[in-house]
C-alpha cells in the first residue's frame, strides 16, 4: 500500500503546475474544482483499494493442518499449541487446530506430552480408536491392527466405536482389531519407550518378560528352556546392538540357553 501511495503522489507532483490548484487570475473557482478533483479522487480510491487488499491479506485464514514424518530416527516436534510429540521411526502425524479443539491423526507410534487447555480438548485418532485428553503424557502404539495406550502422567479417555475406558498414570489398555471397546491390561513391558530412550533397562525383571519385550521390539521370537523361565535379570542394553549379541550376553550371565524361533 505504501508503494502504491508513493506512485500516485509521484504522478501528482509530476503533473503539478503552479496555480493549478490555487485560486487566482488563471482559473476561477469552478475551473479549479473541475481540474483538481479527479486526481485526488483516484488517489483516494487507490488508497482505499490498497487498504482492502491489506485487510484481506492479514485476515485471510491460513492452512490449519500440519504434517510430520519420522523416517530413520525418532522425530521430536513441537505443535503450535505447545504440545511436544516424539514420533517413532516410520510414524506420521497430521495436526489440525480449530475452535472446537486440537485434533491429531496418527499412523505408527508416538509419545505425547500435551499442553493443558481445558477449553480445547486434544484428540488422537489412531486406527479405529480415539484418545481424548486435556493435558497429560502418554504413548499411542499401533501394531498388527491393534492400538495400545500407555499413560505416564495425568488421565486419558481411550475409546473405540463404543464407550471407552479412563486410564491414569501407570495404566495400559489395548483395542484389539475388530473390537468395539478397549480393554485394560497389565503393563506389558518395562521399557515401552525404548525406541526413544535408546536403552532397555531391567531391574530384577523376569526373563520371560525380558524375552517377550525383545521379541516384540526386534520382530523375532526369543525363547528359553524351562529351567530358565524362573530367572530374573538386572542390566541394560542399547537398542541398536545386534539382538543376537544381547541374548548371547543374557545367556552367558544367567548360564542358560536362549534360542530364536
Amino acid at each position: 500500500m505504501k508503494e502504491e501511495m508513493e506512485r500516485m503522489l509521484g504522478f501528482v507532483l509530476k503533473h503539478y503546475r503552479q496555480g493549478a490548484f490555487e485560486g487566482g487570475i488563471q482559473a476561477d473557482a469552478q475551473d479549479r474544482r473541475i481540474r483538481s478533483f479527479p486526481i485526488w479522487r483516484y488517489v483516494a480510491a487507490a488508497a482505499a483499494a490498497a487498504a482492502v487488499i491489506l485487510l484481506v491479506f492479514l485476515f485471510r485464514p491460513a492452512s490449519s493442518t500440519l504434517e510430520y514424518l519420522a523416517v530413520n530416527t525418532p522425530e521430536r516436534v513441537e505443535l503450535p499449541d505447545g504440545s511436544i510429540v516424539t514420533l517413532r521411526p516410520g510414524a506420521s502425524l497430521r495436526y489440525s487446530d480449530s475452535k472446537d479443539g486440537r485434533n491429531v491423526n496418527l499412523e505408527g507410534t508416538a509419545l505425547f506430552k500435551v499442553a493443558r487447555d481445558e477449553n480445547r480438548p486434544f484428540k488422537v485418532n489412531a486406527g479405529e480408536s480415539v484418545v481424548k485428553v486435556l493435558g497429560t503424557e502418554f504413548q499411542v502404539k499401533q501394531s498388527k491392527g491393534n492400538v495400545s495406550v500407555d499413560v505416564f502422567e495425568g488421565r486419558v479417555l481411550f475409546s473405540g466405536s463404543e464407550d471407552g475406558v479412563i486410564l491414569t498414570s501407570g495404566m495400559e489398555s489395548v483395542l484389539q482389531q475388530g473390537a468395539e471397546a478397549p480393554e485394560i491390561v497389565e503393563v506389558s513391558f518395562p521399557n515401552p519407550t525404548a525406541w526413544m530412550t535408546g536403552v532397555f533397562k531391567y531391574d530384577g525383571t523376569s526373563l520371560d518378560t525380558v524375552l517377550a519385550e525383545l521379541s516384540d521390539y526386534y520382530g523375532r521370537e526369543f525363547v528359553t528352556s524351562p529351567e530358565g523361565q524362573d530367572r530374573v535379570l538386572t542390566g541394560s542394553f542399547f537398542i541398536d546392538e545386534d539382538p543376537e549379541t544381547i541374548v548371547d550376553a543374557i545367556s552367558s550371565a544367567l548360564e542358560i540357553n536362549i534360542t530364536v524361533k
